[in-house]
C-alpha cells in the first residue's frame, strides 16, 4: 500500500512538471537540443531554475522604513474642535484597539483621508489659536512622512511581495499580459510619484490595486521566464558562434548540406517556435520593467527595494536587459550564419517554407 502510494505521488510529480506552466521553458529545451544535433556542439548547460533565487526580494526588515508616531489628543478635540466631526472620527477610530493594528496598505489610505480632514477642519478654528498651530504642525509632519508611509505600504504587504516574487515555472505559450496587476502596480507608481502634492486615496481605492498584485501570477513567472529565455539564447549564440569559428557549416562560402538543415531549424523551429515566445516574454516585460523603473525614482525608497528593483529592470546590469542582450546576440549569431552560407533572407538560397524533420 505504501509503495502504491509513492507510485501514485511520484506520478503526480511528473504531471504537474508537464503541465502546461512549463511549455515555454520545454520549447526552450527542444529548440536547443535540434540546434545541438546538427551542429555537433557539446551538451549545452540546462537552465536551472533554482538560479532564479537570485532575484528573491530582501527580508522584510531591511525594505520597511521607521516612521516617528504624530498621534492627536481626542480629549483637545473633543472640546476645540466641535465643527470637524470627521476628523475626530478619524481620530477616534486610529486611537482605537483595531486602529492601532492597521496594516500597512491601510495606513496609507488612512493618512489620506486624515490630512484631507485636517485641510477641512483648519479654517473653521480660530487664528492663533493653540489647536489650530498643533493641528497645522501636525499636518506638515504627516506630509513629509508620506513617501514613507507609501513605501511601508508596498514593502509590508505580502501582495507587493507576491508580485516581485519570482515563480517555479515560466509563462504559458501565448499567455496575454495581466493588465489588471500591470495598471495596478502602475496606478501605485503615480500615487506614489505625485505624493505629497497629491494626497493618496482612501483604502477602499487602495484595497483593489493591492488584490490585483496578489491575484495574479504573471509578475513572478515572468522573472522566471525573462532568466530561463536568457539563459537558453546565449546558450545556442554561443553553440553557433564557436561552430562558425572553429567548423564553419559552409567553409567555402556556398549552401552545405548542413546549412540548409540549419536553415530548416531556423525557419521551423526558431522563427516558427521560439521566437514568437521571445516576442510573447519581450511584450509582456516593456510595461513591467516601465513600472519598475518608475518605482525606483519615487522619493523615499530604500535602499534594498531600490537595489532589488535596479536588479530585475534597472538601466545597468539588470535582468531585462540581459534578456535584451541574449536576444540581440542570438539574432545576430544566426545571421552570421545563415550569410556565411548564402542562406539568409534575401539571399539567393533563402527559402522561406521549411522541410519536414
Amino acid at each position: 500500500m505504501t509503495r502504491l502510494i509513492l507510485f501514485l505521488f511520484l506520478c503526480l510529480l511528473l504531471l504537474a512538471g508537464c503541465g502546461p506552466g512549463n511549455d515555454g521553458v520545454a520549447l526552450q529545451t527542444d529548440y536547443l537540443e535540434r540546434l545541438q544535433r546538427v551542429l555537433e556542439a557539446p551538451q549545452f548547460t540546462a537552465f536551472d531554475s533554482r538560479s532564479v533565487s537570485q532575484y528573491r526580494l530582501p527580508p522584510r526588515r531591511e525594505r520597511l522604513v521607521a516612521i516617528a508616531e504624530v498621534r492627536i489628543g481626542l480629549l483637545d478635540l473633543l472640546i476645540d474642535a466641535r465643527h470637524c466631526p470627521h476628523l475626530q472620527q478619524l481620530i477616534s477610530q486610529r486611537n482605537s484597539s483595531l486602529g492601532k493594528q492597521l496594516m500597512p496598505s491601510q495606513r496609507l489610505g488612512y493618512e489620506g483621508d486624515l490630512l484631507r480632514a485636517l485641510d477641512a477642519c483648519l479654517p473653521h478654528l480660530n487664528d492663533n489659536t493653540a489647536l489650530k498651530k498643533t493641528l497645522l504642525h501636525i499636518a506638515d509632519e504627516k506630509r513629509q512622512q508620506l513617501h514613507a508611509v507609501f513605501w511601508n505600504a508596498l514593502n509590508g504587504s505580502a501582495e507587493f511581495e507576491h508580485y516581485l516574487r519570482f515563480a517555479d515555472q515560466a509563462l504559458t505559450i501565448g499567455a496575454r499580459p495581466d493588465e489588471a496587476a500591470l495598471d495596478a502596480l502602475q496606478r501605485l507608481a503615480s500615487i506614489g510619484a505625485s505624493l505629497p502634492q497629491q494626497l493618496p486615496p482612501s483604502a477602499e481605492t487602495l484595497e483593489p490595486l493591492f488584490f490585483a498584485l496578489y491575484a495574479s501570477e504573471q509578475g513572478g513567472r515572468l522573472i522566471t521566464s525573462l532568466a530561463s529565455l536568457t539563459h537558453h539564447l546565449d546558450e545556442g549564440s554561443t553553440m553557433m558562434e564557436l561552430r562558425q569559428k572553429h567548423r564553419p557549416p559552409c567553409p567555402l562560402g556556398r549552401a552545405t548540406n548542413r546549412g540548409r538543415i540549419l536553415q530548416n531549424i531556423f525557419i521551423r523551429f526558431y522563427a516558427g517556435g521560439l521566437q514568437p515566445y521571445v516576442a510573447q516574454i519581450d511584450q509582456h516585460g516593456q510595461h513591467w520593467q516601465a513600472v519598475l523603473r518608475q518605482l525606483q525614482h519615487i522619493e523615499g525608497i530604500p535602499p534594498a527595494t531600490r537595489e532589488h528593483l535596479q536588479r530585475l529592470a534597472g538601466e545597468q546590469e539588470s535582468l531585462w536587459l540581459d534578456f535584451r542582450a541574449a536576444t540581440a546576440r542570438h539574432v545576430k549569431a544566426w545571421q552570421t550564419l545563415l550569410d556565411s552560407c548564402e542562406l539568409a533572407p534575401g539571399q539567393a538560397g533563402w527559402n522561406g517554407a521549411s522541410d519536414d524533420p
